[in-house]
């Protein structure tokens, strides 16, 4: 006859339980909104946000092993903007912003920070949330793990260079099963802003330099700021020259824009406690590299 130590299975459970969250590594915060959607019953996006939530919060995506400590932060905000209910068909944007821990500090610096604003998606209430990598069955997750990839790539490569390959090859497979989805394509989104140029730009080596950047800026420059302000400030005004050339011959890439959307409020910061010389270095370059903030930047001197 078997023996049941009741010790050893209580044991065994919270094994299971504690593997199961150890194996979480993507801490994603999921609002849903729809104040242009007119209907008495509600619940429907309650329901698609809780699905959402559990669908990245529960799924593994990394291929190391993290800690709860080490999860990837980002919070994603839906607006629905249009729900037929009964085609269970919605149209929406969908905002999405990365962070990432800065050493030696309590401060978390957004790596990732863009509007999608051609998001459409069909979902019915308690329905599986399917996923494929080679095959887009179900635009709703495709979408959400095209851009959890993304956000990975971005956050590997800021502690090893080009550390974040793997997730780019990832969405791009993603995306280029979606072909036939509307918001995939190159002509999709206004100005070009879009998943496709996303990571066309992301995986060519013509936007290296921007990669190189990112790992610059942030292991050589910010994560070195807590003991020496003045060396990690150096460190990433040289990150930005990286990109000098590339930003003339590509004034309008998509990948400069985003780069610069997730730090321009970040980099007044870095140059305001910088001597005076500094500073007119600082904003003659950001003007420069990202003429759109330019007001922004006249602010370092004030």
């Amino acid at each position: 006859m078997y023996s049941f130590n009741l010790k050893n299975i209580v044991l065994s459970f919270f094994v299971i339980i504690y593997s199961n969250v150890k194996a979480q590594d993507v801490d994603a915060t999921i609002t849903v909104i729809h104040p242009k959607i007119q209907i008495s019953n509600t619940q429907i996006f309650s329901s698609l946000q809780a699905s959402i939530s559990q669908f990245l919060n529960q799924r593994l995506w990394s291929t190391d092993k993290i800690t709860n400590a080490e999860r990837f932060k980002m919070s994603i905000l839906i607006d629905v903007t249009a729900y037929q209910l009964n085609s269970n068909d919605f149209s929406a944007t969908i905002q999405i912003q990365a962070t990432r821990p800065v050493f030696g500090s309590t401060y978390n610096t957004v790596l990732f920070n863009q509007l999608d604003e051609e998001f459409t998606f069909q979902y019915q209430e308690f329905q599986a949330m399917e996923f494929q990598q080679n095959a887009n069955v179900y635009n709703l997750t495709g979408v959400l793990a095209f851009y959890v990839n993304t956000v990975l790539g971005l956050n590997y490569d800021t502690y090893h260079l080009e550390g974040g390959s793997a997730y780019y090859t990832k969405a791009r497979e993603i995306l280029n099963a979606s072909q036939s989805i509307p918001g995939w394509k190159p002509n999709d989104g206004r100005s070009l802003k879009n998943r496709f140029y996303l990571i066309d730009n992301l995986t060519s080596e013509r936007y290296k330099p921007i990669r190189v950047t990112l790992y610059n800026y942030h292991l050589l420059g910010l994560d070195i700021m807590h003991k020496d302000v003045a060396k990690g400030r150096d460190e990433i005004y040289k990150s930005l020259e990286n990109f000098q050339d590339l930003a003339k011959i590509f004034p309008n890439s998509m990948l400069i824009k985003v780069f610069f959307n997730a730090k321009y409020k970040e980099l007044v910061e870095v140059f305001k406690q910088a001597p005076a010389a500094e500073q007119a270095k600082a904003i003659d370059l950001l003007s420069r590299l990202d003429p759109s903030n330019k007001i922004v930047y006249d602010t370092i001197k004030t």
